[in-house]
């Protein structure tokens, strides 16, 4: 698995996993990736600096200490079930209600379409697109 920093032509940043450098090149060429915000396929890869280690006791060393973008991920998903309230698919309904003070102020994670996410954002709620673990280790 390979992951990439990419940016819509709108400015919206991202972050796209793939298998494979070449599987990146032909979904971006077919413009099968789209930004999560506006749905824009005109996407470009970010230059993001990387680290080599010589010696495999270090990098053993550096994985206890530093958990894998995976492992990141899973503690993510891990810290909002525990700590947010589900409200399934009425996700945008109550972002809505509690964005213009029609329901009191918590932490919400819910289900929802690209297309209600993009409505949310228009209209100024803040919302985070997070991709399920499932998913994304297929």
């Amino acid at each position: 698995m390979i992951s990439y920093d990419l940016e819509c032509k709108n400015g919206h940043r991202f972050e796209g996993i793939f298998s494979d450098y070449s599987s990146f090149c032909a979904q971006r060429d077919k413009r099968m990736i789209q930004c999560p915000i506006c749905d824009d396929s005109h996407i470009r890869q970010l230059f993001t600096g990387c680290s080599i280690q010589g010696k495999s006791s270090v990098k053993k060393n550096l994985r206890k200490e530093h958990p894998t973008l995976l492992e990141s991920l899973k503690m993510i998903e891990q810290y909002v079930k525990d700590n947010f309230e589900n409200v399934g698919k009425d996700f945008p309904d109550t972002a809505r209600a509690i964005y213009y003070g029609m329901e009191k102020e918590r932490n919400i994670y819910g289900e929802t379409t690209r297309d209600e996410i993009k409505d949310l954002v228009e209209e100024g709620i803040p919302v985070l697109p997070f991709p399920k673990n499932e998913k994304i280790e297929n």
